[in-house]
């Protein structure tokens, strides 16, 4: 009795094909075979990997988005501080008026005037403060001190 191996060589081959491309076992669309992309497809790899990149990218933009949050506090909050710090100059502009009918009513007074210069100094140094960033409540107070003493030595 004679076999014809012939006849069981091609389903051979390709059996032994099949086994050895499906040991690959890549699961980068990139770089997987044909098998290797079936066998993905089949085990739900690529399910995983398309959920794992949409869960990346949700938390990217869960983050751009608190970041822009932060963004928009914190441009408020600069608009804030310059309002408040356009109203302690334009304050202190009216307080050197006030300094300088002041200075005016005092100029036969040497005493007064002196202190309305001691005034006009404490006034500038209260400028610079506001330029360089001060508590503006710590400011205002002062400004408001600096203001009632200019009035009473108007007086």
């Amino acid at each position: 009795m004679t076999y014809d191996l012939t006849r069981f060589s091609k389903p051979i081959a390709f059996a032994v094909l099949v086994t050895v491309a499906a040991c690959t076992g890549s699961t980068d669309p990139a770089t997987a075979t044909l098998f290797d992309n079936i066998n993905n497809l089949n085990s739900g790899e690529y399910d995983r990997q398309i959920a794992s990149n949409k869960a990346q990218a949700n938390a990217i933009i869960a983050q751009n988005q608190a970041a822009e949050q932060r963004n928009a506090q914190l441009a408020a909050q600069k608009n804030a501080n310059q309002q408040q710090i356009n109203a302690l100059r334009s304050q202190i502009a009216e307080v050197k008026a006030q300094g300088a009918k002041a200075r005016a009513a005092s100029a036969s007074d040497p005493a007064k005037l002196a202190q309305v210069n001691a005034l006009d100094k404490q006034l500038g140094a209260l400028e610079s403060d506001v330029a360089s960033g001060t508590d503006p409540s710590v400011a205002r107070s002062e400004l408001n001190r600096i203001k009632a003493a200019y009035r009473a030595l108007s007086i």
